[in-house]
């Protein structure tokens, strides 16, 4: 089983190859519609914002006044230069985060390259999720690149910081959500329902191990540590 996957999963790489048409938007999408560098701009101020506001209460699970999110998803769309600015201002955390998310659900933006998302959907059946989890962020730095990399790392930290500090009590709690949360940025496509759980318990691997990103030697390594770990530990002795 262990041959299998790693042939399939770490034989042959390179970058995906891109249609012309698919690169004119600057993040990986499933639709037709593009994002320009405005819009791009204006979701990494949303981050920025949602970094600095992370612990409040109710963030990215209530919507909060209906007006101003939507004039916060029009600022989005439009990709206002004076979001973070307007945010800061009206100081609307929730509304914020609610637009965010609609905005990459509207647009059907793809977080994770289709080669990440097949890793999870694939054969994995007695492979650690710690180990699964290492191997997509890896292969996350071989496949996007660019603006398409940037963002994939801020949304996963972003992640990560909501699951490590947001507002929800306890600890198991705030594991559950988060994965919940990002789970259909993660998988967009029709399918996302299946398996729920076990792709949520990836999600949550991946999420609480984003820190790596900004630190490809030190990816490597814990990749490299966990195969061999995978490689000498008995079948029957192995944690999902």
């Amino acid at each position: 089983m262990f041959r299998k996957w790693f042939a399939d999963n770490f034989k042959h790489r390179r970058k995906w190859s891109f249609g012309f048409g698919r690169r004119s938007s600057v993040l990986e999408v499933l639709g037709r519609q593009k994002i320009r560098q405005e819009q791009y701009a204006a979701l990494l101020a949303c981050i920025d914002y949602l970094e600095e506001n992370i612990g409040v209460y109710g963030l990215f699970m209530t919507g909060g006044s209906v007006s101003h999110m939507r004039k916060i998803l029009e600022k989005i769309k439009q990709g206002c230069p004076s979001i973070l600015p307007y945010l800061r201002t009206m100081h609307a955390p929730r509304e914020c985060a609610y637009a965010f998310h609609h905005f990459l659900t509207s647009y059907r933006v793809q977080v994770l390259p289709a080669r990440c998302t097949n890793v999870v959907r694939g054969n994995i059946a007695g492979v650690p999720r710690r180990l699964i989890a290492l191997d997509v962020l890896n292969l996350l730095r071989e496949e996007f690149d660019d603006t398409r990399l940037h963002f994939a790392i801020r949304y996963l930290q972003l992640m990560r910081r909501f699951c490590l500090y947001g507002f929800v009590r306890p600890t198991e709690m705030r594991t559950i959500i988060a994965p919940v949360l990002a789970l259909p940025k993660i998988f967009p496509e029709p399918d996302a329902p299946s398996n729920l759980v076990e792709k949520s318990m990836i999600l949550l691997e991946l999420i609480l191990h984003a820190n790596l990103l900004g630190d490809p030697a030190a990816l490597a390594g814990e990749l490299q540590r966990a195969c061999v770990q995978f490689r000498a530990t008995p079948a029957k002795k192995r944690q999902p």
